[in-house]
């Protein structure tokens, strides 16, 4: 089922009063946009796509092949997965993906 224009309008409203709602510093920019979306035939931007969120798979660094052989290398010779983590600047869940991913895991020599 398609939604309306009107109905895709009012639901974007809704969001952004709730989201304005509790910061006093914008309550008033609030109200000087729903008074300019108010007046007929202002329109002052071009309509946007704009997505709220994390861009899905963006990602600032990346790890080559051959940093992700080194890391392994590395993790089974003894080094944490933290001090990795912060060796090649990604977070720990990253260090644990790979390893996940690789089906890499230490003997257990106890």
């Amino acid at each position: 089922m398609r939604l309306s224009p009107m109905h895709t309008i009012s639901k974007n409203v809704v969001e952004l009063v709730r989201r304005y709602s509790n910061r006093a510093d914008l309550r008033e920019r609030l109200a000087q946009t729903q008074s300019r979306v108010r007046q007929p035939g202002v329109q002052d931007h071009e309509p946007s796509n704009a997505v709220w969120g994390r861009t899905p798979g963006l990602r600032r660094n990346r790890l080559t092949d051959g940093d992700i052989e080194h890391l392994i290398a590395e993790f089974l010779a003894g080094t944490s997965k933290r001090v990795l983590a912060e060796r090649y600047a990604v977070s720990f869940s990253t260090v644990k993906n790979i390893l996940r991913k690789h089906g890499v895991r230490r003997a257990n020599l106890r």
